[in-house]
């Protein structure tokens, strides 16, 4: 019966573990800075946010630029009579010149709305980092977790031939063979999950990198963990100045600032030029001026009578700038609120990882190897072998898992700061 029952084990421990070797692909390691970098050329999120502030910059000389000079010909249907001769044609260019500085500020206000589109740009770029490096550190944790349960399994399959010696010799009992091959088939059953895992990490991997979602990434390299050594004070000073979202909404502020100047100026009237010259034909005079051409100028303003208009036009504008400096200061807030959490995420981890390096890990190695000398000598019962061996695989997850999270609550006040806080 024994025989039987390992029979069919093995048979489902080889079943299950033909899928994971049927998908391994040769590749090297899978790192960091090598993803940043191609998903910032190669992202179609960021490139459509560079072209929008692209685009944004050709409105700046259109909104400098004069109106276009208008062209005009009149043709006398019955000519005009004078003292030279019949008017028979008339042509007219006329030229609309804006009130002085009215331009400039157009300029202006379409050079800070290009400013936003330029933090807009930088803030997808930062968000298309964070969420390569948060896909990165995913990749990280799955590694270390599929490679810990392959060791699992290679630790259970050494139990189970000691717990097979011992049951042939009378020492141990069958139910502890077979509850070490339920705990190998377990294994393999959390291998499997953790690869299907990260299978979908890796998809949205390479959707940011703008590749088929089939692409493969090799195992993720090792990186090295570094102290965050900047002051929290120091960090908010940072996302004041450098986060995009801040430098956005300071330009909006700008912006509307400019446009508060230009709706005064609409109270002043605009200019316009004219220059007529009228065709006239040959007169029955002995005049030597019979037939002669002519020509006129004149210059013309338009009448801002309608003040209703104005004042609506310059309340808006001021309700408009009153509201972007309370959108900054909201932003502020968020950002600062982000600053802070992140911070302290961050020191946490860090106080975690030194605490499983140098304290649980070594403690619960120290309690597996005692269990299972233990248990060789029959002093420790099957079951509290196991449990011992599931500490240690819980740790070793855990510390990783650590690890990652230590990553990828760096990447979020990095985005927060707007800075790569690398080395500082």
């Amino acid at each position: 019966m024994r025989k039987i029952i390992c029979s069919f084990l093995m048979v489902g421990v080889f079943f299950s573990t033909f899928p994971l070797f049927s998908q391994e692909v040769p590749g090297g390691k899978t790192a960091l800075p090598e993803l940043i970098e191609e998903a910032l050329s190669q992202n179609p999120q960021i490139k459509a946010a560079r072209n929008e502030w692209e685009a944004s910059l050709q409105v700046i000389p259109q909104a400098k630029s004069l109106p276009d000079p208008m062209l005009s010909y009149s043709y006398f249907g019955q000519s005009v009579e004078t003292r030279l001769g019949p008017q028979k044609n008339k042509f007219s260019l006329s030229q609309k010149f804006p009130f002085f500085g009215k331009l400039s500020l157009k300029g202006e206000i379409a050079r800070k709305g290009a400013s936003v589109l330029e933090e807009q740009y930088m803030a997808v770029k930062l968000n298309i980092v964070l969420m390569v490096k948060k896909a990165f550190f995913s990749l990280f944790w799955l590694d270390r977790a599929i490679r810990i349960s392959q060791e699992e399994k290679e630790v259970l399959e050494r139990l189970a031939k000691i717990a097979e010696m011992k049951y042939e010799t009378g020492k141990a009992n069958q139910q502890d063979v077979l509850k070490t091959q339920l705990e190998i088939s377990k294994v393999l059953d959390k291998i499997l999950i953790l690869n299907q895992r990260r299978r979908a990490i890796a998809a949205e991997l390479n959707a940011l990198l703008n590749r088929p979602p089939d692409s493969f990434f090799g195992e993720v390299e090792e990186f090295e963990i570094s102290e965050l050594k900047v002051e929290l004070e120091k960090l908010y000073e940072l996302a004041r100045e450098m986060r995009p979202e801040m430098r956005k909404a300071r330009h909006f502020i700008e912006k509307n600032e400019e446009s508060l100047k230009l709706a005064k100026k609409n109270y002043f009237p605009d200019f316009k030029l004219m220059v007529d010259y009228i065709d006239i034909g040959a007169g029955t005079t002995t005049n030597p001026e019979d037939g002669r051409n002519s020509w006129m100028a004149s210059v013309g303003i338009n009448i801002p009578i309608w003040r209703k208009k104005l004042h609506a036009a310059e309340a808006e504008a001021a309700v408009s700038l009153k509201a972007s400096k309370d959108r900054y200061k909201d932003v502020e807030n968020v950002t600062l609120s982000q600053v802070n959490e992140f911070f302290f995420e961050v020191k946490t981890a860090q106080e975690q990882i030194e605490l499983y390096r140098y304290s649980l890990l070594p403690q619960a190695e120290q309690t597996f190897k005692a269990s299972e000398i233990g248990y060789l000598t029959g002093k420790v019962d099957f079951l509290d072998l196991l449990d011992s061996e599931r500490m240690v695989l819980l740790i070793k997850i855990g510390y990783f898992k650590t690890i990652a999270d230590f990553g990828k609550s760096l990447a979020q006040l990095e985005r927060a700061v707007g800075k790569d806080l690398t080395g500082m």
